[in-house]
């Protein structure tokens, strides 16, 4: 059956009706669209809503028009589509209107297996209530830490999670809180383990919740993991080691995690029974090393067979397991490592300490032509071994030598270096064939007197197999000097001294020169009595200079010396080294005499400290004479560490005259207040704080008095002082009344003038009080 204005062809037949709803609730008045689609037989599908006939099978409850369902009152109605042949229901529950749904519970904090039940009530619009824990759509957030069915929760897992009900247009919903810890405390918190005793760990959790319960072994239930699982792994709390080293253990239950530092094997350092060995390269034998950890509170264990060994040249010393075996010639460093720590052990393999070779060695083409020289090897183990044969030999002129296994053989006249090179170490030595080994003149630096003589000649060195040759005749060696004047010298070498100064002798033999310094009349070693010279203003200083002649006499030379001063306002010095002292402040005492110079530091009043004997002063202007007055002493210390009372010598000052005054070091009081007296000598200065009449408080033997006009009554003002002393202080004390025409004061004495109330005030030293006088 086809109808105009549809879309379907006309040989299609409808074979069902779908509904958008299978089931519908509402509330009372609500209304709510269904629509209906048909689907024909070729597949195609058109909106029938409208163009379907409707009814409700209970319009009491609910109505429907064109696919809008009206709720009218409380009960349970089907409306129905028809279609030509076909129709589809939808069933309907009306309830009646929620205006307001509570809960029992505001939020839950839970631990794994409660298993709560929360009520829902719902409120009618006709205030009627129900409980519908069971008829809500219930939902979580978060299925993984709880879930809830007719209100019923269940905890799933740690954390947190909100849970939501719905019941007509109403919505609720409760935060749950599943297993959520304050605070997690594992027991031990540091572990320290060995590897030898293989021995596991248990750690207990202790889980203390917000409201203040606990939970004292939650080990089995956390969830546990290592940092570092090959040093130390963890199962339920049990800590077992694998390798040295350090690892963080880490428990997590509920919302907290603990965490347990593990070291295992942690050693202080690694011990090595030998530090420095020497193998021949080839040996059969090896050499074992034994290493021990050194622990802080265990004894030292043997962890050879356990440590990580490595050679820094296995070409040269191979090493397993503590075990050094010798390859080849030359040095390397055998590593042994445990955990985060390492030793190293030193290994020479034919390498000697030292190579001993003759220094020099002479030749002649007439005499001894060739010559075996020995090379000796001192290895680190004090052995010694000849070693020519091994070495690698070298001629620097192999047409004058030839060197073969260290055998000298001499080809012509002239010099030439060999060397001998083994185990990595070179020696050199000069060979000469037929010529000296050297040529010098013995004496490089001279001191002459003047009008002395000295005889200079050049040596020949032959080596020990020939004596040394001298010669100075004019007919081999050619002598001058730079300054005649000075140092002058003849043909044949012989030297004489002139004048004070220094020269330069030069002898030249075979195309050669050799020179020697020549001193006249100067001096070495020059030095004076005094390295420093500490001193005051006024003061005065001998010092004494000596020196060291050309025969090493020790002369005083002060009155032949040159003085001087280099800041003569504070120190000045006479021709005969006599040190004034002026003013304060440091200069420079130099001497000099016979090319030699020295100097010496003079410091006048200057002072690394100064110090008062009274920090702080208090004084009084009443009462005993000696509480009126203080005597300050002042003493310096100088850079040598002396001390000096200065106090007479100071210049002393007062702040404030009006309160005290000063005079070398002597504090007299003047009137009440505060203030500060300064010493100052050289470049310091010291500050002593003075106070006069600081009282705790003042009192009057009376505060209040009734008198009669014509009266007079005579008042005491007593001062108590810091000190805890009491002084009558009536007198200097300051009388005032605030009414005169009732009563006037003088000295505490008062007097009734006429009837009425006057305020006696009192006054001293910073402090006053009150008497209250009435007048009848």
């Amino acid at each position: 059956m086809a109808y105009a204005g549809t879309t379907w062809a006309a040989t299609a037949d409808l074979t069902k009706l779908v509904l958008s709803k299978n089931e519908l609730t509402l509330e009372i008045g609500d209304t709510a669209k269904v629509t209906a689609t048909g689907v024909y037989s070729d597949n195609s599908t058109a909106d029938l809503t409208v163009k379907a006939s409707w009814s409700s099978s209970n319009n009491v409850v609910a109505t429907i028009y064109n696919g809008t369902v009206t709720a009218k009152s409380e009960g349970t109605t089907t409306v129905t589509a028809v279609f030509g042949d076909v129709s589809e229901s939808v069933s309907v529950t009306v309830t009646k209107k929620v205006k307001a749904l509570t809960k029992d519970v505001q939020s839950l904090d839970l631990k794994l297996g409660d298993k709560p039940q929360i009520k829902l009530t719902a409120t009618y619009t006709d205030n009627n209530t129900e409980e519908v824990s069971g008829k809500a759509d219930w939902s979580t957030d978060n299925a993984s830490v709880a879930t809830v069915v007719n209100g019923t929760v269940t905890p799933v897992g740690p954390g947190t999670a909100t849970l939501t009900a719905v019941y007509g247009k109403q919505t609720v919903t409760i935060p749950v809180s599943v297993e959520v810890v304050k605070r997690l405390d594992a027991d031990p918190a540091q572990v320290s383990m060995l590897l030898s005793e293989k021995t596991p760990v248990q750690v207990t959790l202790k889980a203390t919740y917000p409201d203040g319960t606990t939970k004292d072994n939650v080990a089995a239930d956390a969830e546990w993991t290592s940092s570092n699982e090959g040093v130390a792994d963890v199962i339920k709390g049990q800590i077992t080691p694998y390798g040295p080293g350090t690892a963080t253990i880490t428990a997590k239950y509920g919302t907290k995690t603990a965490t347990i530092q593990v070291d295992v094997d942690k050693t202080i350092r690694l011990k090595a029974d030998k530090q420095d060995i020497f193998l021949h390269a080839g040996d059969s034998t090896t050499q074992p090393i034994k290493v021990e950890a050194v622990y802080p509170d265990k004894d030292p264990v043997d962890i050879t067979g356990d440590a990580v060994w490595s050679s820094s040249d296995e070409k040269v010393a191979y090493v397993n397991k503590g075990v050094i075996t010798a390859i080849a010639p030359g040095a390397v460093i055998i590593t042994a490592k445990y955990g985060d720590k390492s030793v190293a052990i030193n290994v020479d393999v034919d390498v000697p300490r030292h190579l001993d070779l003759v220094e020099k060695v002479a030749l002649s083409l007439t005499g001894e032509k060739t010559k075996q020289l020995d090379l000796i090897a001192t290895y680190a183990n004090g052995e010694t071994e000849k070693v020519q044969s091994k070495a690698v030999w070298k001629s620097s002129n192999e047409d004058v030598v030839f060197v073969s296994g260290g055998n000298l053989t001499a080809f012509k006249k002239g010099e030439s270096k060999v060397s001998a090179t083994y185990g990595g170490v070179t020696v050199t030595t000069s060979v000469a064939v037929d010529m000296p080994l050297s040529i010098s003149l013995p004496v490089k630096k001279l001191s002459l007197k003047v009008d002395a003589t000295y005889q200079a000649s050049i040596v020949l060195d032959y080596g020990a197999d020939r004596p040394a040759e001298t010669i100075s005749s004019k007919d081999k060696v050619e002598w001058s000097t730079n300054k005649k004047e000075i140092a002058d010298i003849d043909e044949n070498g012989l030297i004489t001294g002139v004048a004070t100064g220094t020269a330069t002798i030069t002898a030249k033999y075979e195309g050669k020169s050799y020179t020697m310094t020549v001193e006249v009349g100067l001096v070495s070693d020059l030095k004076a009595s005094d390295t420093i010279v500490i001193m005051s203003a006024g003061d005065k200083k001998q010092l004494t200079l000596t020196a060291k002649d050309a025969t090493g006499t020790v002369v005083d030379v002060t009155k032949e010396a040159s003085w001087k001063s280099s800041s003569s306002t504070v120190a000045g010095v006479d021709n005969n080294g006599l040190v004034s002292g002026l003013k304060s402040g440091k200069a420079n005492i130099t001497a000099e005499y016979g090319g030699q110079k020295v100097t010496i530091p003079v410091e006048v009043d200057v002072i690394s400290a100064i110090e008062a004997s009274e920090t702080a002063v208090s004084l009084k202007t009443v009462g005993k004479a000696k509480d009126k007055t203080a005597t300050v002493k002042l003493e310096v210390t100088f850079s040598d560490g002396s001390t000096k009372d200065v106090t007479s010598k100071a210049e002393w000052k007062t702040g404030n005259y009006k309160v005290a005054s000063v005079n070398d070091g002597v504090i007299t009081a003047a009137a009440y207040g505060k203030t500060t007296v300064t010493a100052k000598y050289g470049n310091k200065t010291v500050r002593i704080p003075v106070e006069v009449d600081t009282l705790k408080y003042l009192q009057t033997d009376k505060v209040s008095v009734t008198l009669n006009v014509g009266d007079k009554l005579t008042l005491a003002a007593t001062a108590t002082y810091m000190d805890g002393t009491d002084v009558d202080v009536s007198k200097p004390a300051l009388w005032k009344s605030s009414k005169i025409l009732t009563a006037t004061v003088k000295d505490g004495q008062i007097t009734a003038n006429g009837k009425g109330k006057a305020t006696i005030t009192v006054s001293f030293g910073g402090k006053s009080t009150k008497v209250v006088v009435t007048v009848q």
